[in-house]
Parts: C-alpha cells; structure tokens; sequence
C-alpha cells in the first residue's frame, strides 16, 4: 500500500516564514539562491524604468523582490520574479492585494544568475506563459541581453544600445538594455553572470 504524498497549498504557503528566498513549486517548497548585488543592480535598474513609465502612464503596479505570484493549481506553484508588472485593469480598486498575488501579471522579469540551469529557466518560462503571463523577459547579465519570451512565438533579442520597447504592452515604455548594466564593471572575454 503505497501512501499519498500530501502537497503545499498556496493558501499554507502564504502562512509560511522563510529566512531565504523560497518559491513553491509543484506543491513543494523550493529554496532559492540568494541574489549577488550584481544581480539586484540589475533588478533595481529594470524596476525603476518600469517603475517611472507606470507612475507616469497611470497604466499599473510595478513590483519586485521576489514578490509571489500564482502560477499554477492542483499541485500550486508560487513564483517569485525578479520584477513584475500588472496593469490597473486587472487590479481590484487600482490596488495590490495582499498576500501571494493570484491574477496573472502582464509582465514577469528574470535576470539570470550563476546558478540557473537552462533547462530550469526554460521550464519556469513555460509554466508563467501557461499563467496567462502576456510577455516573460529574462536579461542575460553574461550576454548584457534582453530576450522577450510570448506565447507561440519566437523570442524576441534585444541587446547593447538597442531600445527595449514593447508598445503593444507597455506604450511608451522604452529603456536602452545597455542602461540595465550600468553599474557591472564592463564587460571582458572571460565575465561570468551576477
């Protein structure tokens, strides 16, 4: 007689403390590594460009930190992007709401670090699409790159002084990518990610 395995809700994880950054993944919890300040430059940087479009747009919220957004049911998966963002309409009274955010976001934000695993980043690409997640960017610090992922269509590459724009979902957005790694010593032939 084999026993059942018995998996985390999102409504258990939400009365959970962790003292390191931990997602829940396919009804477990998953611990993650913690960020270099490299990668939080990065964060901050992607953040506050977003940040300063939406107030001044009136369009949405802006949130990051590994700030936890529903992605999947029946086992629950709860992930942390590195930056998010949510336009007002989808927001009850223009408003976050407390606790793990349970409406699909329009825009999830990945900046990779050492430990990432392809494979892996692949997958969570998938699983916030599958959300109903518009667009998932995930910024490359090695390659000092953008790439736009969308549902059943080809990756879109942004990267140097190429203008990051996104009209369809973020009028009047524009950052140029080389803007996000300003504060990474510049670039050499043998760099490593943050």
């Amino acid at each position: 007689m084999s026993i059942a395995h018995r998996y985390i809700t999102v409504t258990e994880f939400e009365e959970m403390t962790f003292d390191r950054p931990t997602e829940l993944v396919c009804g477990e919890l998953a611990e993650q590594p913690m960020p270099t300040s490299q990668h939080g430059a990065i964060c901050v940087a992607i953040s506050v460009f977003l940040w300063l479009w939406a107030k001044q747009s009136q369009r949405g919220s802006v949130f990051s930190n590994d700030s936890h957004v529903l992605t999947e049911r029946d086992p629950d998966s709860v992930r942390g992007p590195d930056c998010a963002y949510i336009s007002r309409e989808k927001l009850p009274d223009g408003k976050l709401p407390a606790g793990v955010l349970r409406i699909p976001v329009d825009l999830a934000i990945e900046v990779l670090s050492r430990s990432d695993r392809w494979t892996d980043v692949l997958d969570k690409i998938q699983e916030y699409l599958r959300s109903g997640i518009t667009e998932v960017w995930v910024i490359d610090p090695e390659q000092r790159s953008v790439a736009v992922h969308r549902a059943e269509a080809a990756p879109l590459h942004f990267d140097g002084d190429d203008e990051l724009t996104r009209p369809e979902l973020l009028p009047g957005f524009s950052c140029r990518v080389s803007e996000l790694f300003a504060d990474l010593p510049e670039k050499s032939a043998d760099s490593t990610p943050g």
